[in-house]
């Protein structure tokens, strides 16, 4: 018999990578499985869902890439599932269901889970377990967010762990009738169910034939071999990095029902070989919809933990015992009954996200190894900016309920190697896809007029934040609909690095009483420019209950990414690029980015726009109240995967700036040697194409800090704040 402790000093390479692979792509069958099976565009077009195995004792073997989220909420069912139901109570063919933020760890209502357990003769060895997003599960608003609930009891049908949805594998049906009985779309509900069902048995069938290839000692002692090292690579990164405190806060814009800010505060503690992350300091829970379950806390920092330092680890349980998680109970994100929590994870949750980016850019930029440090990047635009739909169609008087996963197209932060991607997704769901148009149009009652790139989306930089999507449709086939919306980043957005700017943020409008039917009767295309409204209506972030009429247009922007960098140091080459290609127009090339653009094959002047960029890095030195022309650069086009763009220090122990090689002094802090401006974060973004909602609440202001280096002005870093009286 192998045993872990003889593997330790004399394993064979390839089996264990055989096997680790073999349960990657099980979860990936897994997920073929569901997607093959289900008939909702949220599980086909979108993938808004995860599948993935666990030992016996709720340990994970591997998990799919469709939404890292997951990764939390998915652990937590599994664990208390085990705390709740006896083993007598377990057998072959069973599986249970769970919903229910506060009791099984679900992310919102609406991600569901089923969990079966997998037994090899009458030993329980692991759990096949998926996780979806069903379009409804009851509760006051349709699609399950729910802006206007103040206590969990309104949002949903809940299920907490230990519901039995199948019995030795045939359907409960008491319980299929009490969950049919409570939600608006129950053979859509049923199906997207009994498809999580079907890829956990795919699980079950390829886990146990991998299994009877290997052995089940030999897979034993390999699969907590591979734990082990996977937690080791990912200490080892840890080890790069100095020790050290990093601290900052971040902002929920909103409860669904009372425009208040609240503060999510995040202090990372680097200790040798671990991390922890303590959220003391973060509002207590809020009777409003966007308090964080810990499952889903979990699940938005292994996000952020996971791409920037074991970005090459292969996935596993040795992963999340690296690093260690502090949320206070009672908190906004670690709320108890009867916090209302149906979108917490898409406000809350991301802000922890942006945070613990934010804290890692801070740490690894220091480290040594010069890979860890490249691992830096703007802050994604991570605001799902959520539109959902429902209402009666056609003359049938059909119900439907559409929540439209466009909103997931926000811009990713821009990294010190490329431009952030265009309508990505949220950093906690990169495997997510955009719905097709015309699936969406087949299937819902809209016609969409316009989808495209968001060119005032994105932070500005040596590297270019990601864009975000615009996109505008019009309901085709009803008369009117019901909205609920959600817009998470709106006037707080999320930061650049190294002197990258901060990215725009997301919105909606009802364009009233337009002329769309009559530009669609004249076979005319209804462009922006040619669609005429009585009124046009600026929602708030959170709304519910709003009518759309088939005159109207509903139409939606989502934010970008942070920008990496000073625009001043971007290629040219890159900028004339953007223009080309109408990401950028030549106003802003030239205010932002000091390109002075030419007809000829280059497309700018080199010698006049360094001499522009000068000037501009002048201008910045006299606004913040310095007479000196700005110090030429030692190196005006920095190789960025080298330089990273931020202080460091020389062998006199002094902070120099990057771009000069001035000295900003010797303290603990560089920016305390750097010359600061502070701004009003709307007036400042919108003055640079950068669209924003301007936040007016007395006593808060949202803010945009800039420091400089007093020589030549290169910005190195940028950041937003909330200012109260």
């Amino acid at each position: 018999m192998t045993t872990i402790d003889d593997l330790r000093d004399n394993y064979d390479p390839v089996t264990l990578e055989v096997i680790r692979m073999r349960l990657d792509n099980i979860v990936e069958e897994m997920g073929i499985a569901m997607i093959r099976s289900s008939g909702s565009p949220v599980i086909t077009e979108a993938r808004d869902y995860n599948t993935a195995l666990f030992d016996a004792e709720g340990r994970i073997y591997s998990y799919s890439d469709a939404v890292q989220l997951h990764i939390g909420s998915g652990g937590v069912a599994v664990r208390n599932l085990l705390a709740t139901v006896g083993p007598d109570e377990i057998r072959p063919g069973d599986s249970f269901i769970s919903n229910d933020p506060h009791t099984a760890g679900s992310s919102h209502p609406p991600d569901t889970t089923v969990i079966s357990p997998i037994f090899l003769g009458d030993r329980l060895v692991g759990f096949a377990q998926s996780q979806a997003h069903l379009v409804d599960v009851g509760g006051m608003a349709p699609g399950g967010f729910a802006p206007a609930a103040t206590d969990c009891f309104g949002e949903a049908l809940r299920l907490p762990p230990g519901v039995k949805i199948f019995d030795r594998g045939e359907p409960v049906e008491s319980v299929r009738r009490l969950i049919a009985n409570n939600v608006r779309t129950p053979v859509l509900h049923w199906n997207d169910v009994r498809s999580m069902v079907a890829a956990n048995n795919t699980g079950i069938r390829r886990f146990l034939e991998t299994i009877e290839e290997f052995g089940h000692e030999t897979f034993a002692s390999y699969t907590a071999l591979s734990f082990e090292l996977a937690e080791q690579v990912l200490r080892d990164r840890i080890r790069d990095i100095p020790n050290g405190i990093f601290e900052s806060e971040d902002w929920v814009e909103g409860n669904g029902h009372d425009d208040v800010l609240y503060r999510v505060a995040c202090r990372m503690t680097v200790e040798d070989s671990q991390i922890t992350f303590d959220f003391e300091g973060s509002s207590p829970q809020t009777d409003g919809f966007v308090n964080c379950s810990y499952g889903a806390l979990v699940g938005s920092i292994a996000s952020a933990v996971v791409p920037t330092l074991g970005w090459d680890v292969p996935f596993n349980e040795g992963v999340m015992t690296a690093f260690k998680i502090l949320a206070p109970e009672g908190t906004i994100v670690n709320p108890l009954v009867p916090a209302p929590i149906s979108n917490g994870h898409l406000t809350t949750g991301v802000r922890a996200t942006r945070l613990v980016t934010r804290l890692l850019n801070q740490a690894v930029v220091a480290s040594d190894n010069s890979t860890v440090r490249q691992r830096t990047q703007g802050e994604w635009g991570d605001s799902w900016t959520g539109g959902i739909s429902s209402g009666l169609r056609g003359e049938n008087g059909e119900f439907f309920v559409w929540f439209n996963m466009d909103g997931g197209g926000m811009g990713t932060g821009a990294q010190v190697v490329r431009d952030g991607h265009d309508a990505a997704g949220l950093l906690t769901q990169i495997g997510n896809m955009l719905p097709d148009v015309e699936m969406n149009e087949m299937i819902y009652p809209a016609l969409y007029l316009w989808k495209r790139l968001a060119t005032d989306s994105p932070g500005h930089g040596a590297s270019r934040g990601g864009m975000g999507l615009d996109y505008a449709w019009v309901l085709w086939g009803a008369d009117e609909s019901a909205e609920t919306l959600f817009c998470p980043t709106a006037a707080v957005p999320p930061w650049g690095f190294a002197g990258g700017l901060p990215a725009g943020g997301s919105g909606f409008e009802f364009l009233r009483n337009t002329n769309i039917k009559e530009l669609l009767g004249s076979g005319t295309y209804p462009t922006p420019e040619r669609l005429n409204a009585a009124v046009s209506e600026l929602q708030e972030p959170n709304a519910q209950g709003l009518v759309l009429r088939s005159s109207d247009v509903f139409h939606s922007w989502l934010g970008g990414g942070g920008g990496f960098g000073d625009p001043l140091l971007r290629d040219p080459r890159l900028v004339v690029q953007d223009v080309h290609d109408a990401f950028v127009s030549a106003e802003h090339a030239g205010q932002i980015y000091g390109v002075v653009l030419t007809d000829d094959e280059d497309g700018y002047d080199a010698e006049a726009t360094s001499i522009r960029r000068s000037e501009i890095r002048s201008a910045r030195l006299r606004e913040a109240g310095r007479s000196d022309e700005a110090r030429e650069l030692v190196n005006p086009r920095p190789d960025l995967v080298e330089d990273v763009l931020v202080p460091s220090r020389n062998d006199q122990g002094e902070w120099t700036c990057p771009a000069c090689s001035s000295g900003l002094g010797a303290g603990d802090n560089w920016l305390d040697g750097t010359l600061s401006a502070s701004y009003g974060a709307y007036e400042r973004l919108t003055g640079l194409g950068v669209r924003l909602r301007e936040r007016s609440k007395d006593g808060e202001e949202v803010r945009m800090d800039e420091h400089l280096c007093p020589a030549c002005a290169t910005l190195l870093h940028s950041s937003i704040r909330v200012a109260t009286a």
